[in-house]
């Protein structure tokens, strides 16, 4: 599975995008996002990758001057009442780690979380131990990750080996004591 191919996985993921309503704040738009109770000033999106949601179906452009959005179809204003989406990121250690897996791995771990109700962008703690390694041969450790989807946590450790017998050992626990182990090896 290609990079490409694994972004457009992660999108179709459940909370991959803050989506929220367009309001006026003191003449300035804001982007509110009602379910984490956030306001993103449109003037400090610029350059920002964006949807609107126009006809029935999103429309994807970039954030410009003055609430407008550059699109395929021409500058489309930026109106109070108007519904926009913005994509999430990944933490960097988690992102990383997510690259460094085999796709058999990758998959798996993805539907595992899914399983539990879990989405990757439920992430809330990241802290990744192969990005120090970089001058290593050999490496191992581990990185740990925790998930929040407001019902239950979720922790994961990613115990990896890199060198000649690569290998990734993800445990997963959560709060309610709901237990998964996926391995892999190349």
């Amino acid at each position: 599975m290609q990079q490409k191919q694994r972004i457009d996985y992660l999108i179709k993921q459940e909370r991959s995008y803050i989506t929220g309503s367009v309001e006026n704040d003191g003449g300035q738009l804001v982007f509110y996002d009602n379910i984490n109770d956030e306001l993103h000033y449109l003037d400090n999106l610029k350059g920002e990758q964006l949807e609107i949601f126009k006809n029935q179906s999103w429309l994807k452009g970039c954030c410009f001057n003055f609430g407008q959005l550059e699109t395929k179809k021409g500058l489309l204003q930026i109106n109070v009442g108007d519904l926009i989406r913005m994509r999430r990121r990944l933490p960097v250690a988690l992102e990383e780690m997510l690259k460094e897996l085999d796709e058999k791995t990758f998959i798996k771990l993805i539907k595992q979380l899914n399983l539990l109700s879990f989405s990757p962008f439920d992430c809330v703690y990241s802290y990744n131990q192969l990005i120090f390694l970089t001058n290593s041969v050999q490496k191992k450790g581990v990185s740990f990750f925790h998930f929040d989807n407001e019902e239950e946590i979720c922790a994961l450790q990613h115990h990896f080996e890199r060198g000649v017998h690569p290998q990734d050992r993800l445990e997963i626990t959560t709060s309610l004591g709901k237990r998964i182990l996926i391995t892999g090896k190349y």
